[in-house]
């Protein structure tokens, strides 16, 4: 597969904290920083070019993401399994990172909430969603996650600098990930009836900065105000519309199968 893009790990620094408004993911016009006040949730939809069912899966997440809040449910839509290998001129969207996630799974469409059903053994569908989606919400908060994206148009290099804040003690093995994200791809869809030729993808998932686990950042015991800052580079993909780019990121515990504690987004211009 094509290296989607280069990624050089730097020294630690400090983060600039920054505000934000409510607002949809999905409008590429307003960009934003999430500030860090509230649990966050995260839906990975395991999806495919050519399955059939996912679109409308699809629109049943997005559905949940407005009713629930666009700055407190975020959507990654991850292309994995045999239903999202591109075949002619159907898209190709599939990651290593997307399979390791998606594991020994068969099917498409299939939804983890906080990482935590994938993990387990376990998957979702649609109808499935929306309880765990509220049991995730109601949990106690226990990190802050911060995000500043710097571009360079010229050369296609995003830095990215990233800022955990305990907002609890807490005990676990720790890990941070960092996400590209391209939102309104259009292309080449399965749907009922035949093949959509101008779908448009939402909130893709173009791989990651450090891995499909990410960077560990603790393991033992933090505590409430412990800071932990962690900076990377990436050249960014001459096929990527950078105007539509995000980054994702999230600290998820390894200790508990990979379950996801936070999770923030912000547009890289």
């Amino acid at each position: 597969m094509k290296k989607l893009f280069s990624i050089f790990t730097l020294s630690v620094m400090m983060m600039l904290m920054m505000g934000c408004d409510k607002i949809d993911i999905n409008n590429t016009n307003k960009p934003y920083t999430y500030f860090g006040e509230g649990k966050t949730v995260l839906i990975k939809d395991f999806t495919g070019v050519r399955c059939v069912n996912c679109p409308a899966a699809a629109e049943v997440a997005h559905e949940l993401q407005h009713q629930l809040g666009e700055d407190r449910v975020f959507i990654l839509s991850v292309h994995a399994g045999f239903l999202a290998t591109a075949m002619g001129q159907f898209p190709d969207f599939k990651t290593p990172e997307g399979d390791e996630w998606y594991g020994n799974n068969s099917a498409n469409p299939l939804f983890s909430v906080d990482h935590v059903a994938l993990t387990e053994g376990n998957t979702l569908n649609e109808s499935q969603l929306d309880t765990p989606l509220s049991e995730a919400l109601a949990e106690d908060q226990t990190f802050e996650l911060f995000i500043v994206n710097n571009y360079d148009e010229a050369t296609r290099e995003l830095r990215v600098e990233t800022d955990v804040t305990a907002t609890s003690d807490y005990l676990g093995q720790l890990y941070l990930t960092v996400c590209l994200v391209e939102d309104s791809i259009v292309g080449r869809q399965v749907v009922p009836g035949g093949v959509d030729t101008a779908y448009v993808f939402r909130n893709v998932f173009r791989g990651t900065l450090n891995g499909a686990d990410g960077e560990s950042f603790a393991n033992g015991s933090v505590y409430v105000n412990d800071e932990f800052a962690k900076n990377y580079t990436a050249t960014l993909n001459e096929g990527y519309n950078a105007d539509q780019c995000y980054i994702l990121t999230y600290v998820a515990d390894k200790s508990k199968g990979g379950k996801i504690l936070q999770t923030a987004m912000e547009k890289i211009k």
